[in-house]
C-alpha cells in the first residue's frame, strides 16, 4: 500500500521583533505636555516617542537612526506648516515601508484650495503690514500655505511611488495614499 506523502518542517522562521511604538513630531513643548498627561493614565506612556523640534531636522535624523531608517514606519501622518509639506512628504516616503500609509492633513484647507492659482498668486505676492489684527493680516502667508497644499496635492495624484490614492473630504480634507 502505499504510505502518504511525508510532511517537510518548514525552518525556524526568524524574525525581526520591531518596536511598536507611536513617533510625534511638534515645534512646541506645550502639546507635548499635555499629551503626556493622557498617555500616563491610558498606560501608553512607553510606547510614545514625542520628539520636539523642527520636523524636517528630526526626520533627517529618524532615516539615519538604526532602529528607523528609510521603509521602517507603517503611517506617516503629516499635518504641520504648510509651506513645508513637500519636504515632509519626500522624508515620509522615505521612512514608509512598502505598503505603508502617507497621509496628508489640511487637504481642503478651509476651502482655499478652490481659488484659482492667478488669485492665490496675487494675494502671495500681498504685503504684509505692520497691522497684525487688520482686515489683510497674514492673507500673504495664507496664500503661500496653500499654493503649498494645492502643489502637494498635484503631486501626489501624480506620483508613480505611491497608489490607491484616496482624497476624504470630511473636516479639513485628508490625502490618504499606499507607498507601493
Amino acid at each position: 500500500t502505499p504510505s502518504a506523502p511525508e510532511k517537510k518542517s518548514k525552518p525556524p522562521h526568524k524574525k525581526r521583533r520591531r518596536r511598536r511604538r507611536v513617533i510625534g513630531l511638534d515645534v512646541s513643548e506645550e502639546y507635548a505636555e499635555v499629551g503626556r498627561k493622557h498617555w500616563r493614565e491610558a498606560g501608553a506612556e512607553d510606547y510614545i516617542d514625542f520628539r520636539v523640534g523642527d520636523a524636517s531636522a528630526s526626520l533627517d535624523a529618524m532615516l539615519e537612526e538604526d532602529d528607523l531608517g528609510p521603509g521602517s514606519v507603517d503611517l506617516c501622518f503629516i499635518d504641520a506648516d504648510k509651506v513645508g509639506y513637500d519636504g515632509y512628504y519626500e522624508r515620509c516616503l522615505r521612512l514608509t515601508r512598502s505598503g505603508g500609509i502617507v497621509a496628508v492633513d489640511n487637504a481642503v484647507w478651509g476651502g482655499r484650495v478652490a481659488l484659482p492659482d492667478e488669485i492665490l498668486e496675487a494675494l502671495a505676492g500681498f504685503p504684509e503690514g505692520d497691522d497684525d489684527d487688520g482686515p489683510l493680516a497674514g492673507v500673504a502667508e495664507a496664500a503661500r500655505s496653500t499654493r503649498c497644499v494645492k502643489a502637494l496635492a498635484d503631486k501626489i495624484a501624480k506620483d508613480d511611488r505611491v497608489e490607491r490614492v484616496c482624497f476624504l473630504t470630511m473636516a479639513d480634507g485628508v490625502i490618504i495614499c499606499r507607498k507601493k
